[in-house]
């Protein structure tokens, strides 16, 4: 897949891992591997947050994907953090998830709902259970 300048979204929903229910005022910081831009964002009173990006690049050896860090409101200590693996075409490039350092806690629950196309833009869509 054509990776540079495709317009990317990351949406996350953060919920309460107990009960399910919206984590409203929680602050979201996302920051790719490869890039200098980092974004912060209040969730939203259903649970959301929104940030229009681009496409990730990945350091040598490493599946594209962005890092994310959940805090209490203005606290600064993270409560979570993590990353988002971007679905990407792993056998053109020789690299495989289960052998990418960055996902040792379990990429299966770090790959988010991917829609959308490289000509239109992609949006990345995760439930963060807190």
């Amino acid at each position: 897949m054509r990776r540079e300048n495709v317009p990317l979204t990351v949406r996350l929903r953060l919920v309460s891992a107990n009960s399910g229910r919206p984590m409203p005022g929680y602050a979201v910081s996302l920051w790719h591997c490869d890039r200098e831009s980092r974004g912060r964002q209040t969730a939203d009173p259903s649970g959301w947050v929104a940030f229009p990006t681009a496409f990730p690049g990945a350091d040598p050896g490493h599946w594209p994907h962005v890092h994310f860090e959940v805090y209490p409101g203005d606290a600064e200590d993270p409560v979570h953090a993590a990353q988002l693996a971007i679905p990407g075409d792993g056998r053109r490039t020789g690299l495989s998830l289960s052998t990418d350092a960055c996902f040792t806690g379990g990429w299966p629950l770090e790959i988010p709902s991917v829609t959308g196309d490289p000509d239109r833009g992609l949006v990345a869509t995760r439930t963060v259970g807190l």
